[in-house]
């Protein structure tokens, strides 16, 4: 079933494209869109505007996560959660006016844990090469490479197999493959 889904959101639009009918940028655009990648790509942009919108809070709050439009800030004593809610549909405009789409939905204040800037900094690079670390099987490589054997230009074909691949570490690491 799996791969079933995966045939149809990657190989239906290319087989379009290798028809006539769409341009290569139809296709990427079709992939991002239909397989949620966009969305995601879009959430991921805005998390880090937080810093630039609540600049004079952003050493005592922190960005975690955003999920489906929601935004989860981790923030360090109830008192400025108190002030940040009071201002929160401030944040949400501003925040969507920057990126230029209506992304964000929904900010979620939590008392947490905030990392400084140079530990976050840290644990994002240990993410990285977690990720890095987690190597495909010989079958889950081959079949990326079949799916973008068929894309003429270098440059997109090694683009889409490096997303691919790290897509698949990244379904691995969260414990997904």
């Amino acid at each position: 079933m799996r791969d079933e889904v995966i045939s149809y959101f990657i190989l239906h639009p290319f087989l379009n494209w290798v028809n006539g009918m769409q341009s290569i940028k139809d296709v990427i655009q079709d992939i991002m869109s239909e397989s949620g990648f966009e969305r995601k790509m879009e959430e991921c942009r805005i998390l880090p505007l937080w810093y630039d919108v609540a600049s004079s809070m952003s050493g005592k709050t922190e960005p975690v996560e955003i999920f489906n439009g929601r935004m989860l800030v981790n923030v360090a004593d109830s008192v400025l959660m108190h002030v940040l809610m009071l201002y929160k549909r401030k944040y949400i405009d501003k925040i969507n006016l920057i990126s230029g789409k209506p992304v964000l939905k929904d900010i979620v204040f939590r008392i947490g844990k905030v990392e400084s800037k140079k530990q976050a900094s840290e644990s994002r690079d240990d993410y990285a090469r977690r990720l890095h670390s987690i190597q495909l099987t010989n079958d889950e490589q081959r079949r990326i490479d079949e799916i973008v054997s068929e894309i003429d230009d270098e440059d997109i074909r090694g683009g889409l197999r490096d997303l691919f691949m790290n897509q698949n570490k990244l379904t691995k690491m969260r414990g997904g493959g």
